[in-house]
């Protein structure tokens, strides 16, 4: 349970508003402007297909897949 946000009273339109305008330039300079919109634009279904694609095509070129579990023994078998 996130705490702070489940306890926190409801926010205004204006005060969410106010917040969406100051996400977007965030998510731009921490993102870069095209993970802005796949974060900001998209519904989730989409974001999901687009990340997918986007994993599937760094693997036709030859990008490893992420290693989820760094313990399971496969470090250092390069």
């Amino acid at each position: 349970m996130r705490a702070p946000l489940k306890l926190s009273p409801p926010r205004s339109r204006d005060e969410r508003d106010r917040l969406r305008e100051m996400q977007r330039p965030m998510h731009i300079r921490f993102f870069g402007d095209e993970l802005a919109r796949v974060n900001l634009d998209r519904t989730k279904l989409e974001r999901m297909k687009y990340l997918e694609w986007m994993r599937q095509l760094g693997r036709k070129h030859g990008v490893k897949p992420e290693n989820k579990f760094p313990y399971d023994g496969s470090l250092g078998k390069e």
